[in-house]
């Protein structure tokens, strides 16, 4: 068994922190429709919401990286000024009037 690099890891327990946090969101959720109203209701709502947010980017964050993985520093994200460099110079264009 080989032991995983630490981006690796930290992908993992991002993963599982997201989806904990997701689960939680929906208990608050549905705890925040058992309670009517007043301050409990509205904090049960607030504590929905965030976490649910929290959590989506948590799982973004792990996925992320995992579709990153093995590629070099400098090919991860694209440029459009790199797009067609090698193309030489760009056609002239007419009159833009």
């Amino acid at each position: 068994m080989s032991i995983p690099s630490a981006a690796t890891a930290m992908s993992r327990v991002r993963l599982t922190a997201g989806l904990c946090a997701i689960a939680v969101g929906f208990v608050t959720y549905g705890l925040s429709r058992v309670v009517d109203s007043g301050f409990v209701h509205g904090f049960f709502q607030g504590a929905t919401l965030a976490l649910m947010v929290a959590g989506a980017y948590l799982v973004g964050a792990s996925m992320w990286h995992r579709r990153s993985r093995g590629q070099a520093g400098d090919d991860r994200h694209w440029l459009p000024s790199r797009d067609g460099a090698d193309d030489g110079p760009a056609p002239k264009r007419g009159d833009p009037r």
